[in-house]
């Protein structure tokens, strides 16, 4: 068990903005929490300790929301989202954290650029596709930082609001299932990690029933400005932080 109280101080916040996620409200919070518990402890055992609550956090949003989920859409980001996790497995724990910020803070300001764009040039700009689901499956299984791609990838489907919900939590469920393999594999799901997760379980759960009840509150429009406006704040932060750690 992990006895060191900045530990719990930096945790509480970390797993109850991604229960809110995991909820329907602005997923990509959940990007923070592994740099947030980071500051206290080693990056790589943060990521190990928060897998098993998303992955209880993911049953319950699944109960909520599994059935708005677009299927068909499902299908197309699956296989590369999966592909990510497995080139991700071989550098899971050795490349630098600034690498995997660079890039997933570049290209989450890259897709705000280009929203901004004239439409025709929009359409010249990159990062879309297989590309954006396999970027999200490789970060997720980093850092647990899949949501701006995958955010990337959904947004311009304009799809309704349940839907748009519905299928990330299902996208993401699989792909934290899926996750638990290297995890395992390099001893990560250890007594003293697991032992933590379970402390931080009922945050989790306050998390994810208060993200289910704004997003019954809250409009199509404004779920898709809070969408937009994360994603700059977090797309802005991981850039800055990846451009600091390589001065």
């Amino acid at each position: 068990m992990i006895s060191n109280l900045w530990f719990y101080f930096a945790a509480v916040p970390a797993v109850f903005f991604y229960g809110m996620g995991k909820g329907g409200v602005g997923g990509i919070l959940g990007m923070l929490s592994v740099p947030l518990i980071a500051m206290t402890i080693p990056p790589l055992q943060a990521a190990a300790i928060l897998l098993p609550l998303l992955c209880l956090m993911d049953v319950i949003a699944l109960f909520y929301h599994r059935k708005n989920c677009n299927y068909r859409e499902l299908k197309h980001m699956l296989p590369g989202a999966i592909l990510g996790i497995l080139v991700a497995s071989f550098f899971i724990g050795s490349l630098p954290s600034a690498v995997v910020e660079l890039l997933i803070g570049g290209l989450a300001l890259l897709f705000l650029v280009q929203k901004l764009l004239p439409r025709k040039n929009a359409n010249n700009l990159p990062a879309k596709g297989h590309f954006l689901t396999l970027l999200s499956g490789f970060a997720s299984t980093i850092a647990h930082a899949g949501g701006p791609p995958a955010t990337m990838h959904l947004l311009p489907k304009k799809l309704p609001k349940q839907q748009y919900i519905g299928t990330s939590v299902v996208f993401f469920a699989s792909l934290n299932f899926l996750k638990l393999i290297p995890y395992a594999y390099l001893g990560e799901l250890n007594t003293s990690n697991l032992e933590a997760s379970l402390v931080l379980l009922p945050i989790a759960f306050l998390g994810v029933r208060t993200g289910v009840w704004l997003v019954n509150i809250l409009s199509q429009e404004m779920i898709y400005k809070i969408s937009y406006i994360v994603l700059f704040l977090t797309g802005m932060k991981m850039l800055v932080a990846g451009l600091i750690s390589t001065l």
